[in-house]
């Protein structure tokens, strides 16, 4: 149950209750984030691997460098493109001929690592096509885990053939305490090609059609870059009004809006140039918007996904054009129970933007680019408890304007939506999908000549959807069993006051050289914690001498006189202070007369709060009573001068404190 409370803080004599002095009460802050259900994460938590090969008869996946990748590692299979597209210069341009394995996934385990080669220990599932971009993505996996700050990828890039994808798995529970964002991260936008004049003169007399050019030397017959999408870019046709696949088209010259990228809803058409002399250059052929793509996968009999396309830049000849906005990346999450409170999942597509000028979203006195498409957010869940927001919206197409001589350039056009696909035989009820197109651009209002405000016939995209009935590929046959450490009878580990025992035992030394001891606060991530040189004890221990709460993750690597290294399995310790509460956020902060913190708790229970100033002193006290589930309690803190505060509350089995600044 989710509840209001004001908290009532009344005055206490300084002698009445005694806070710690102010280095404690940061070191507490910093080393015990008692607040964190087991592991807590942030930031970028998987790693990416391009694929080279893949060998189905030995399940072998083939990455450039496999560094860092270890024997049970949980990882994602992916190809990203390799869809066929009609090249023809024709209104076909860009329409999907064969998807081939473009968008094939699954959900695999480490069995072995040999060199660059990685032993699958499930056998693959489907079908890839190394000669495009396919990718390895480490999964990082707990048996509970909160997001404490916004988790992101790395941006998808093209010329490596990795990023743009997050996946998280836990065993129990993944609590949402902060975004998780991909938005942007998808398929890029088309780059913006200035064609100033000279070189790149046109024509009043020349209507440039084509669906497709090559990015020319000299000449009068130029366009912008189209977005990329599931198909490769086809050489020497990078360019013009045909989309590419899901990837929106380039406006064609002069001054013509690109097309919006597209995945489940289409991109929309980018704006024309209008207004202009009879004259003067015209710009009557945009970039069309790329394709939408559930014939191509989102069911249970095709099960593919996608990022969203990017949008098609405007054609630029003055330095102050619009590329196309980046499409949405890929958001997959496994676990019984997802805990939110309202938070944001975020796979949107992004907008045109171009620093150098005055408004970034708006271009200058050239086309505006194409918006990006929404992206996939996949929710391999069987439960969500409080509330989630999921965002896949397709972004706006860029402004224009032009407000020196009457002529009004092309907008681009808005990105289509992307998907919500989750588990389950309904779509739940408490999970916000927002899937909607992005609307066109316009034309800014500084235009006087007649087309302030006007869309110039670019278009917005159209929806995508939200669905049930997602099912995570993955394949129950196994193919092998990681190789145990040769000679390795046991290994484990107990937390006390002082810090963690770690103990293993041999039952054969034969050839051992050394071994070593490696830690890790997210299981994907290890360090070093000892080397222990071989000197004939089968039974061994070391004490780690850190008191860290949450859970921490061991592992032993044995390496041979020969080289050969072998791993252990990964035990996971938890230290815990916080077993009742599970979630907490503290904002503003800054305050003005306010505090609002969130809680949930497991059980109802008592707790106590007290406020402190810089110098350690105490100001201000109280108590709360706790229900279970989501807790929202108001402090009010208008009372207090301006400054740096500390609050700390007790209950049962946590302590917590938290800084906050007193406007």
């Amino acid at each position: 149950m989710k509840t209001d409370k004001p908290l009532e803080l009344f005055q206490l004599h300084p002698l009445q209750l005694k806070c710690q002095p102010l280095l404690l009460w940061l070191t507490i802050s910093i080393i015990c984030p008692v607040f964190a259900n087991g592991q807590t994460i942030s930031g970028i938590v998987n790693s990416y691997y391009q694929v080279t090969m893949i060998n189905a008869g030995s399940n072998t996946v083939t990455v450039s460098n496999a560094s860092g990748l270890t024997a049970k590692t949980r990882v994602l299979l992916i190809q990203m493109k390799g869809a066929a597209i009609d090249g023809s210069n024709s209104a076909s341009y860009g329409n999907i001929t064969a998807i081939n394995n473009a968008g094939n996934y699954e959900i695999n385990t480490i069995c072995n690592v040999s060199g660059n080669n990685i032993v699958l220990q499930y056998q693959i599932l489907n079908s890839y096509t190394t000669t495009e971009p396919v990718q390895l993505i480490t999964i990082p996996s707990y048996p509970s885990v909160t997001v404490s700050d916004t988790v992101t990828a790395i941006p998808w890039n093209d010329t490596v053939g990795i990023g743009g994808v997050v996946a998280i798995e836990a065993t129990d529970t993944i609590y949402l305490n902060s975004a998780i964002n991909v938005a942007g991260q998808g398929f890029e936008g088309g780059a913006l090609i200035n064609y100033p004049t000279p070189d790149y003169d046109c024509s009043f007399a020349i209507n440039v059609t084509d669906y497709y050019l090559a990015t020319p030397a000299s000449g009068d017959i130029t366009a912008g870059e189209k977005g990329e999408g599931v198909a490769d870019y086809i050489s020497g046709e990078e360019n013009a009004r045909g989309n590419l696949a899901n990837g929106g088209g380039g406006g064609n010259v002069e001054n013509t809006g690109g097309g919006g990228g597209g995945n489940v809803g289409t991109g929309g058409l980018g704006g024309e140039r209008t207004m202009e002399s009879a004259f003067d250059c015209h710009g009557y052929y945009p970039g069309l918007g790329g394709i939408g793509l559930s014939a191509f996968g989102y069911s249970a009999a095709n099960n593919r996904v996608f990022m969203g396309g990017g949008g098609g830049a405007g054609h630029e000849n003055n330095a102050v054009g619009l590329p196309g906005g980046g499409g949405g990346g890929i958001v997959l999450l496994t676990a019984p129970v997802i805990v939110s409170d309202g938070i944001s999942i975020l796979a949107d597509g992004g907008r045109p933007y171009n620093a150098a000028l005055t408004d970034p979203y708006q271009a200058s006195g050239d086309g505006a680019g194409g918006g990006g498409a929404g992206g996939t957010v996949l929710l391999n869940v069987q439960t969500v408890s409080g509330s989630l927001n999921v965002s896949v919206t397709g972004a706006a197409g860029g402004n224009s304007s032009y407000p020196y001589a009457p002529s009004c350039m092309g907008p681009g056009g808005g990105g289509g939506g992307g998907i919500v696909w989750v588990e389950g035989s309904s779509f739940p009820g408490n999970i916000t999908a927002t899937v909607t197109g992005g609307v066109n651009g316009v034309i800014s209002p500084e235009n006087t000549f007649g087309c302030a405000g006007s869309a110039n016939d670019a278009t917005p995209g159209t929806a995508g959807t939200s669905q049930s009935g997602y099912i995570l590929p993955q394949s129950p046959t196994r193919i092998c069993t990681p190789l145990p450490i040769p000679g390795l009878q046991s290994f484990t580990g107990a937390m006390n006051a002082d810090g963690t025992d770690l103990y293993w035992s041999m039952y054969s030394l034969d050839q051992v050289a050394y071994y070593t001891l490696q830690t890790s606060q997210d299981r994907v991530n290890f360090t070093n914690l000892a080397i222990i040189h071989n000197k004939g004890n089968m039974n061994l221990s070391y004490m780690d001498d850190r008191v860290l709460d949450g859970t921490i993750y061991y592992r032993l690597i044995l390496t041979n006189t020969d080289g050969t290294r072998f791993y252990s399995d990964i035990i996971a310790l938890t230290r815990t202070i916080n077993n009742n509460i599970q979630f907490v956020s503290l904002k503003p902060n800054p305050a003005t007369d306010q505090l609002s913190v969130t809680l949930y708790a497991k059980a109802a229970e008592s707790s106590q709060w007290v406020v402190c100033n810089s110098m350690g002193q105490t100001v201000c006290s109280s108590t709360a009573e706790l229900s279970a589930g989501y807790n929202n309690i108001n402090l009010p803190v208008s009372g207090l001068s301006s400054g740096a505060y500390f609050l700390k509350f007790y209950g049962s089995d946590f302590i917590y404190v938290k800084n906050f600044i007193k406007q």
